[in-house]
């Protein structure tokens, strides 16, 4: 059976309530480095959905933007990463207002001219963009007519109104290959995973990733999928937080990080003092993924391959 894999990171920093840590040169700049670095000893592909927003008004726009092209230059000598625009909203530099950061909360007009900004952005650094991923996989009814008009050709989200691709409640798995919608975009979904979560207890869906799962959980199912869509966060390497699902150490962790590591951190961050965890659960996860990858010789691709 043929497998297609594709890896995708979004590139930005983390402002979710309980794990919030807004740091940008160890969560955006050295997270995003160091992945790529991994990839590529392992000659792997990624695409990598890079945000142009801070996220938070705690990050000057400027000092993060420059931050930006910074990566975007160091990642340009990089063969096996494909660089697109991943856009949370917040505080973008338009001639509308920008205080939301949902992509979905904008005009058919408005989420076309940010596209069309984010294509102008990158280009200026010398990076062609035609692929894109909504922050939060945020979307609405003239999504794809945006993507159209400012001439993308796919999107990556995750759909979990739809098939769901590996329910771990159920023991069974169902395949959504990349497809065209009516706008002749090419979606090519995030594989979705249905689990009891342990946050509420409650069925939630959730994207297949080292974020939340350990590879020793889902190996099973991906080695029966023809095709793979992983994602992953750039935050996840360096910046340790609430862990959710079935990580190893998981109690401990969050333990370690609701006493210690997050208060720690914000204090630091009151001295403009930016911390890195060399040893987060996530990035150890991360690394298994990979050498399962590696050694199972799966064929990884760019989004639009």
């Amino acid at each position: 059976m043929s497998k297609n894999i594709y890896l995708t990171f979004d590139i930005e920093t983390i402002v979710s309530k309980l794990s919030y840590n807004p740091t940008f040169y160890a969560s955006v700049i050295i997270g995003a480095l160091d992945i790529a670095w991994e990839l590529k000893r392992r000659d792997l592909k990624g695409t990598f959905y890079i945000s142009l927003s801070p996220k938070v008004k705690e990050i000057n726009f400027h000092d993060y933007i420059n931050g930006i092209k910074i990566l975007v230059n160091c990642l340009k000598s990089f063969e096996n990463i494909k660089i697109e625009p991943h856009i949370h909203a917040y505080n973008l530099p338009m001639n509308f207002s920008t205080n939301e950061d949902k992509f979905s909360s904008y005009s058919h007009k408005e989420q076309t001219d940010l596209l069309m900004w984010a294509k102008e952005f990158f280009a200026n650094l010398g990076v062609n963009v035609s692929h894109f991923r909504p922050g939060s996989y945020s979307t609405n009814s003239y999504y794809y007519d945006s993507l159209q008009e400012a001439k993308f050709k796919t999107s990556s989200i995750l759909q979990t109104d739809k098939v769901v691709n590996i329910d771990m409640i159920k023991n069974e798995i169902s395949e959504t290959p990349p497809y065209f919608t009516s706008n002749n975009i090419k979606e090519y979904p995030v594989t979705s995973v249905k689990i009891k979560s342990v946050k509420n207890r409650k069925t939630e869906v959730i994207n297949l990733s080292p974020d939340f799962l350990t590879i020793e959980s889902v190996s099973k199912y991906i080695d029966k999928l023809e095709y793979v869509n992983i994602n992953f966060h750039s935050f996840s390497m360096f910046n340790n937080r609430l862990a959710r699902e079935n990580h190893k150490n998981q109690f401990g962790n969050n333990v370690k990080f609701f006493l210690l590591e997050k208060w720690t951190n914000y204090f630091l961050r009151k001295v403009k003092i930016e911390t890195i965890n060399h040893n987060t659960i996530f990035k150890k996860e991360f690394i298994k993924w990979l050498d399962y990858i590696e050694i199972n010789k799966y064929k990884t691709n760019f989004i639009g391959d």
